[in-house]
């Protein structure tokens, strides 16, 4: 048995594979402990507690809004809308994280931290712990058989993108992360890639090897093991009476949302998921977070405020998501083809692996987008007999995939390793 920590730092599709990592661990026979910082409102605590996984939320009180940042931003721009975030969310509370950072390594014998929640890993070097990252993107992982995620490839000039990708994130991340470790007295941190996202002990990077197979020469740190998924009974979601009249009352819907995306433009992203639904003239589900009060049908559209992707999905046809990694995977795991409309850049990144795979027609960028381009996306893909049958294809491909047993292994394995002496 070993005791693990757990901390991360994001909105709900950052957390919930970490709440399916510690669940398999606790099934496992692991005693685990859990500290999240939920940004978007959401609520992990009744999760954890029907999962018997001791939680900690840190900070227990937040005085900042995910949906009031993006309201107020100064302009239409993801990448300041993000960083606005990290001033708001994330720095003000930073050496509260970090104390409990400390609290949590000194009562486990091994630490888990996703890679927002570089004051874990501050945490771990300071006490010396062993310690495990966790990524939902491996296109940042240096190879030279690709480039970083997202750039052209340029076969033997790769290793000079992965230079100049290594120089562009030290000059827009590096200072305030490089000032704490040395006031914390620990190492100098030379890069951001990869002394500050990764650990030197093992990355879980949480992706379907369908989707990110691991390049041949990556070092045997960065392991490939699945989507981090919660079992089906801890999602104990059943359609409302009204959902389940819609739902019975003709063909299978397409299923559009945006996730947590939503938040950087709320009423854009309704009047372009609903316009374009209607438009299409299809029976669509439009998933908005709005008040449970408005949930309800207007004509072939179903407006509903929240439901578990996974079982959502098995009532629908094909889906319009943002391109997250867990939305990806979920679509995709359910057989189902998909449009995506990323909102920022990693988003597009899984944009192209999808239609790479031939699961998903061409992107329509979120913020370019109009109702008519998204509408012909949504016809163009519905119709493609080959789109469907190559999602079905792989979604068969990843049943046999475990994610969390996968991890599981890989940190016992390492355990083993570190308890033989080459810690």
């Amino acid at each position: 048995m070993m005791r693990i920590g757990i901390q991360g730092w994001g909105s709900e599709g950052d957390l919930r594979p970490l709440i399916a990592l510690a669940a398999g661990l606790v099934r496992a026979g692991h005693a685990v402990r859990l500290d999240l910082t939920p940004i978007d409102g959401t609520d992990p605590g009744a999760l954890c507690r029907s999962l018997e996984i001791p939680l900690r939320v840190i900070p227990e009180r937040v005085d900042f809004s995910l949906r009031s940042v993006a309201e107020h931003a100064d302009a239409a721009d993801p990448l300041k809308v993000s960083q606005q975030l990290v001033e708001q969310a994330f720095f003000p509370y930073l050496d509260q994280l970090y104390r409990a950072a400390l609290e949590l390594c000194a009562q486990s014998d091994l630490v888990i931290w996703h890679y927002s929640s570089w004051y874990t890993k501050a945490a771990a070097l300071k006490t010396g712990l062993p310690h495990v990252a966790v990524h939902f993107f491996p296109g940042l992982v240096p190879t030279r058989f690709a480039p970083p995620g997202g750039l052209p490839h340029l076969g033997a000039l790769n290793p000079l993108l992965w230079f100049l990708a290594r120089r562009v994130l030290d000059l827009q991340f590096r200072r305030r992360p490089a000032r704490f470790f040395a006031e914390q007295g620990l190492p100098p941190l030379r890069h951001v890639l990869p002394d500050l996202m990764f650990s030197e002990h093992l990355n879980l990077h949480a992706t379907s090897p369908l989707l990110c197979p691991p390049a041949p020469d990556w070092n045997p740190r960065h392991q490939v093991c699945g989507q981090l998924e919660l079992p089906d009974a801890a999602d104990s979601w059943t359609p409302s009476p009204g959902l389940r009249s819609f739902l019975e009352a003709g063909e299978k819907p397409v299923l559009l949302s945006l996730g947590s995306m939503e938040h950087m433009a709320p009423r854009r992203t309704r009047e372009l998921l609903a316009g374009a639904a209607r438009k299409a003239r299809i029976r669509a589900i439009v998933q908005s977070k709005r008040s449970p009060a408005e949930e309800g049908r207007d004509g072939d559209l179903y407006f509903l405020p929240w439901a578990p992707h996974r079982a959502l999905l098995r009532h629908c046809s094909m889906m319009v998501h943002h391109g997250g990694a867990g939305t990806t995977h979920s679509v995709l795991a359910a057989g189902l083809p998909a449009v995506v409309v990323p909102v920022i850049f990693e988003q597009q990144v899984w944009a192209n692996r999808l239609r790479a795979a031939g699961a998903s027609g061409k992107p329509v960028p979120f913020w370019k987008a109009s109702v008519d381009d998204l509408a012909n996306r949504i016809l163009e893909v519905a119709a493609s007999e080959a789109m469907g049958a190559r999602a079905r294809q792989l979604g068969a491909a990843m049943a046999a995939e475990n994610g969390v047993e996968t991890a599981i292994g890989l940190l016992e394995r390492l355990q083993v390793n570190l308890d033989g002496g080459t810690r």
